[in-house]
């Protein structure tokens, strides 16, 4: 399965884990997928990533949109391995991205992959604007009642 278009200019780049039988405390009997997107605009976004072994599964979605290295930025919601594993082979292929992310999305990447990535730190309620479409962040906590 290649990449797919949601909406013009948005496309599904995640990857499928056919083998996974449990996540998060959940039996996954037809395994399950990642979910990444790109956004194609003025400026460039990949939302998430996926597991570190389906870094080439991803990065080939992507770069049969665009090629990765015109990607601008990386929102990095989630920095479980689960989400964040194939990061390091995504900035392999796209150096030149700005990483954005919350402030404690800032501190468990620095403390998985020790690595002085360009990050842009958001707080709730900001947005960045990408050309005809602005993003806005919304800090919601895991496991967390408000």
């Amino acid at each position: 399965m290649g990449s797919l278009e949601i909406k013009p200019g948005i496309y599904w780049v995640g990857g499928i884990d056919w083998d996974l039988r449990y996540f998060h405390g959940y039996l996954t009997q037809r395994g399950s997928s990642y979910n990444a997107y790109l956004i194609v605009d003025e400026k460039v976004v990949l939302v998430d990533t996926v597991k570190h072994y389906l870094a080439e599964e991803m990065l080939s979605r992507i770069s049969s949109i665009i090629d990765p290295k015109r990607i601008n930025y990386l929102v990095v919601n989630h920095v479980e391995m689960d989400h964040s594993g194939s990061i390091p082979d995504f900035m392999g292929a796209a150096p030149d991205v700005k990483i954005v992310t919350s402030p404690n999305g800032k501190k468990g990447l620095q403390r998985y992959y020790k690595k002085d990535w360009d990050m842009l730190v958001v707080n709730s309620g900001e947005d960045l604007n990408i050309g005809s479409n602005t993003l806005k962040f919304v800090h919601t906590r895991y496991g967390t009642l408000a």
